[in-house]
C-alpha cells in the first residue's frame, strides 16, 4: 500500500483564506488535490508580488495569472489555470468580488504531436549526457545528468517526477520506485530495467553522491531538487551536442519527448512480439500513471505504418468504453 502524502499551503496572501476554505472543501471529498496545492502555493506567491490589497480577482489580475511562460507548455498553462479559475467559481459562489469566474479561459490551439526519437538519437543524446563537465560550481551535475536523462527514457517519467524523486521512494534492491504526487495527485510504482538499475546503483556508489546529504536521488549543489528549466537548458545542449535539430520553440523535441518515446517504443515491442495490444494497453496507462485509457490510446497513433492495422480496432472498443463509462455515470 503507498502511503498517503499530503502537502501543505503555505498562504499568505490577501486570498489566503478563500483558497485554505476551496482545498479543504476538495479534501473533505477525498481528493488529496496535492497538484492544486502546490498551484495554489505558487499563485498565492504571485498575489503577494503583484501587491493585491483586496479578496477579490479581476479579469485583468487573472490575465496576468495565465500568461504563458518561458519553457512553459501549452498544456501545463492551462492545467495551472484551471486550479485559480475553479478558485474564482469558489470565491463568487461565497459572495466574494470575483468577475474573473465570467472571464473567457483560454483554449488549447492545436494538438501537439510529439517528437519520437530513434534508437540511435537516443544513444547519442545519452552520449552527450555522459560528456558533462564537472563544475566547481556544480560538482554533482556530471553524475547526475546522464543517470537522469536515462531514467525519464527508459521509466517513462514525467521531467517533474524525476527531479523530485527522492532517495527514500528508491528500492534498488527490488528495483521499483514509488512516484509521489503524479499528474493528477496520483501515485504509483515503477519498475526500473536491470540496465538501468546498474547505471542507478554505480550513481549512488559514488563517493560524491554518498557523501550528499541531500533527501533527493539527484540532489542538486544547496541539496534541493533541479528546476525543471535547468534539466531543459541542459536538454539543448545535448541535442545540439548529438546533432539532432531542434524545431523551434513549442515545437520540440521537448524533454517530455523522452517520455512519449518511451511508450511508442513499448508498444513496438509488443507489436513485434505478437502481442494483444488491446490487452497490454491498460498496463501502460497504470505504469505512465495516466487518469484515462484514452490518454494512452493516443500512443497508437504513434505507431509506425507498419502496425497501423492494429489502432483501427481499438477506435470502436475504447469508444464503446467510454460510453459506457458516460452511461455508469448519468445513473
Amino acid at each position: 500500500m503507498i502511503e498517503e502524502k499530503l502537502l501543505n499551503l503555505h498562504c499568505t496572501s490577501i486570498l489566503a483564506p478563500c483558497i485554505i476554505d476551496f482545498v479543504e472543501q476538495k479534501r473533505a471529498l477525498g481528493n488529496k488535490y496535492n497538484a492544486g496545492v502546490e498551484a495554489f502555493n505558487e499563485f498565492d506567491r504571485f498575489c503577494n508580488d503583484k501587491g493585491l490589497t483586496s479578496p477579490s480577482i479581476s479579469k485583468e489580475f487573472l490575465t496576468l495569472w495565465e500568461e504563458k511562460r518561458p519553457h512553459e507548455n501549452e498544456t501545463t498553462q492551462l492545467i495551472r489555470v484551471s486550479y485559480v479559475r475553479e478558485l474564482c467559481r469558489h470565491m463568487y459562489n461565497n459572495g466574494y468580488d470575483a468577475p474573473g469566474a465570467f472571464h473567457p479561459a483560454p483554449k488549447k490551439s492545436r494538438e501537439f504531436v510529439p517528437y519520437i526519437f530513434t534508437k540511435d538519437e537516443l544513444e547519442r543524446l545519452f552520449a552527450a549526457a555522459d560528456e558533462t563537465e564537472p563544475s566547481p560550481a556544480s560538482p554533482l551535475r556530471h553524475l547526475v545528468m546522464p543517470v537522469l536523462f536515462r531514467l525519464i527514457y527508459t521509466c517513462g517519467l514525467r521531467v517533474s517526477e524525476a527531479v523530485h524523486l527522492k532517495v527514500a521512494d528508491v528500492d534498488l534492491e527490488q528495483g521499483v520506485m514509488t512516484i509521489y504526487g503524479g499528474k493528477g495527485d496520483k501515485d504509483r510504482m515503477v519498475g526500473i530495467s536491470d540496465s538501468m538499475l546498474v547505471y542507478m546503483i554505480n550513481y549512488r556508489s559514488n563517493p560524491l553522491i554518498k557523501e550528499s546529504v541531500s533527501e533527493y536521488f539527484f540532489p542538486c549543489t544547496d541539496g534541493g531538487f533541479y528546476d525543471t528549466s535547468t534539466i531543459y537548458d541542459y536538454f539543448r545542449r545535448y541535442l545540439f551536442a548529438a546533432g539532432i535539430p531542434h524545431r523551434g520553440r513549442g515545437k520540440g523535441p521537448r524533454v517530455h519527448d523522452l517520455r512519449h518515446s518511451f511508450a511508442v517504443h513499448v508498444l513496438n515491442k509488443w507489436a513485434k512480439e505478437g502481442k494483444d495490444i488491446y490487452t497490454c494497453l491498460p498496463i501502460l496507462r497504470v505504469y505512465l500513471g495516466h487518469s484515462r485509457i484514452t490518454a494512452t490510446e493516443k500512443y497508437l497513433q504513434l505507431v509506425p505504418n507498419a502496425y497501423g492495422e492494429l489502432t483501427e480496432p481499438f477506435k470502436n472498443r475504447f469508444q464503446k468504453i467510454t460510453e459506457a463509462l458516460d452511461e455508469e455515470k448519468d445513473l
